[in-house]
């Protein structure tokens, strides 16, 4: 006989956050789940990016991953795995008082998005003559920027964020299209920025939408109660 194909599964509904546009999405299946857990085994963080824009463009209907930013992608993966693997799912936590190591159940129905209604662009004072526009960084931008790498440098990767979320560089005369400017100007203009003026563009992204999920918890150790806060899709794995 002829195996049975499983799993015709009814369609859900999800919002995309940045743009408020509706989709309908099914769970993944084994074959897509196999090709994320090969991806996060590789320890490859730009094939590990790469599988979750297929795992989207799989089980959502009609999106367009070149829309998407970070914290969307974010958003949808751990909407998909809540309807996919089950929304309970367990991390490790460790207590703010004694440092015990507690196993912390995280229900995905209850994570948000942080500062959902801040601005999606901005536009900075560098000097009086100059502004910068800013805006979100488009998930895809930094797929297409990163390198195989087992080991992130911190500093690099916070370059790389100012670089991408810069639209425009604006004086009284011009506006200049940030990305369209050959690398080493781009480069050269962010290393001669001062201190402060680069703390204005990091704050605009830390103060972004980002996912978080937020209780209070009872350590099992000294039996006191802690806050634990989880940001960005990582703390979920």
């Amino acid at each position: 006989m002829a195996l049975p194909i499983l799993n015709n599964a009814s369609l859900h509904e999800l919002t995309v956050p940045s743009t408020g546009k509706t989709y309908n999405y099914r769970p993944y299946l084994v074959k897509e789940e196999k090709i994320l857990l090969q991806a996060k085994e590789s320890n490859d963080d730009k094939l590990m990016m790469k599988s979750l824009t297929k795992l989207i463009e799989s089980c959502v209907e009609d999106i367009n991953t070149n829309e998407l930013t970070t914290f969307d992608v974010e958003y949808i993966f751990l909407t998909l795995r809540g309807k996919s693997s089950g929304e309970i799912i367990k991390v490790g936590y460790g207590c703010s008082h004694c440092e015990a190591a507690n196993d912390v159940e995280v229900n995905l129905a209850n994570i948000k998005i942080a500062n959902e209604n801040g601005a999606s662009t901005a536009t900075i004072q560098l000097t009086p003559d100059i502004t910068l526009d800013l805006g979100h960084v488009k998930y895809n931008k930094m797929l297409n920027e990163m390198n195989h790498k087992k080991n992130k440098n911190e500093t690099d990767e916070v370059f790389k964020l100012v670089k991408n979320c810069i639209i425009s560089v604006n004086t009284k005369e011009e506006r200049a299209i940030f990305a369209d400017e050959p690398v080493q100007d781009q480069d050269a203009f962010i290393d001669s920025l001062s201190s402060a003026q680069f703390q204005k563009i990091t704050d605009f992204i830390t103060n972004g939408p980002a996912v978080v999920y937020e209780d209070n918890i009872i350590c099992t150790s000294c039996k006191e109660e802690f806050k634990i806060e989880l940001r960005g899709m990582a703390s979920f794995f």
